[in-house]
């Protein structure tokens, strides 16, 4: 008469099964026990979380886990982990697999080892590191270039004024002396590369006199 009452509950007790796995030393972290205590993992499925902490022998355990595909998640403040698909079934296996955010559900990753061992992906990094003062970067500025290009033509705007033909050279002091036009405005580049010499149009006679119709 006992056994006829307890048969209707043999299936929830058969379906519900304890999920437990450790952290296993890794050359990122090879000694887990170094985690801190805050260090939780979570057994999510729709609708329903689990929630467990790590022991001190670095495993963990999640007790009458249902019958399910679930989510495995570990959030700890010092390294990140890869989250593991946890599939309890109906005939007491628990089968872990490889999974990723953004991965269709059924598209099932690597099959992993049961009981579940975890190794972090990478440490947790919150700080940026500001990069130094770099000089070579200045160089990219639009303000620093046309600072050096007008530095430079300071110096070798003269240079090129005392190659250029002597005649055309007091023409364009003479021009200066008289407050005439600018002569680096009216300089000709053409006939200076060319190796000749024409004075500015509408400039005035080297002797000041003007022609007469």
């Amino acid at each position: 008469m006992r056994l006829l009452v307890l048969l209707p509950f043999l299936p929830v007790i058969v379906s519900a099964l304890d999920v437990q796995g450790t952290f296993a030393p890794s050359p990122l972290l090879p000694n887990p026990s170094t985690l801190p205590p805050s260090t939780s993992l979570t057994l999510t499925t729709a609708g329903t979380a689990k929630r467990t902490l790590i022991r001190r022998d670095n495993t963990f355990s999640f007790s009458d886990v249902p019958e399910g595909s679930y989510l495995l998640d570990v959030q700890c403040q010092t390294y990140q982990f890869a989250p593991l698909r946890v599939d309890v079934n109906g005939q007491g296996e628990v089968v872990v697999h490889q999974t990723f955010r953004g991965n269709e559900w059924r598209n099932k990753g690597e099959k992993k080892s049961y009981p579940i061992e975890i190794q972090p992906v990478r440490p947790v990094d919150y700080y940026i590191v500001h990069e130094g003062f770099n000089p070579t970067k200045l160089l990219g500025s639009p303000m620093i270039l046309i600072a050096l290009f007008s530095l430079v033509m300071i110096f070798v705007l003269p240079k090129l004024m005392d190659q250029m033909d002597p005649e055309f050279k007091a023409e364009l002091e003479a021009q200066q002396r008289k407050g005439g036009a600018n002569p680096v405005a009216n300089f000709d580049v053409a006939s200076f590369l060319a190796g000749t010499s024409s004075p500015a149009a509408g400039s005035a006679a080297p002797d000041g006199k003007g022609k007469k119709n």
